[in-house]
């Protein structure tokens, strides 16, 4: 991959939810053609997810580990403007795993419909079926695929340096010494 191309240094290391919502944006522009990529953390705590328009771009990375089973934690950056032609051959040759999308919720909405009696079923069903305002709003990015042998994405990109460092120095906050620590 030529990072030197495509590289975008002017990207900060969000918060999970503030990555989340820039990539929701861009999701919302272009559905269901996005790529997908997971790899473990160097450490094996976490998960590194890359998430790339296969034509218009960008790249964003994001890395996290789950700090309970109610919570995730953890950053991101975009890495990238673009994808070039070597990073796209690196994916064709993996098998898809399923498909990934991002659900936002809109609480307030979901409580006073709850409030107002209509059942949670009902909720989750009339959005599936494409009615507007139910709190709800799937938006399907695309194809996920995994990394071969559950190894480490490398770190090509000034941003995927930067995003390591303030990953180690977030467990280092979180006590996270362990696996289960």
């Amino acid at each position: 991959m030529n990072v030197n191309n495509i590289c975008d240094t002017t990207m900060a290391i969000k918060s999970l939810q503030e990555i989340l919502k820039d990539i929701l944006k861009e999701g919302r522009k272009t559905p269901g053609e996005w790529k997908t990529l997971l790899a473990p953390t160097s450490d094996r705590f976490g998960s590194d997810l890359l998430l790339f328009h296969p034509t218009t771009g960008p790249i964003y990375q994001v890395r996290a580990y789950e700090k309970n089973p109610f919570q995730m934690t953890g950053m991101g950056t975009r890495i990238a403007r673009n994808v070039d032609e070597d990073f796209l051959k690196l994916i064709r040759r993996k098998k898809s795993h399923g498909n990934l999308g991002i659900l936002d919720l809109d609480y307030r909405i979901i409580r006073e419909a709850l409030t107002e009696g209509t059942k949670l079923d009902q909720i989750f069903l009339n959005a599936l079926k494409g009615k507007k305002d139910q709190g709800i709003e799937f938006v399907n990015l695309g194809d996920a695929f995994r990394s071969r042998s559950e190894r480490p994405l490398p770190l090509l990109t000034d941003n995927q340096k930067k995003l390591d460092k303030e990953y180690k120095r977030l467990l280092k906050r979180e006590g996270k010494t362990s696996m289960y620590g």
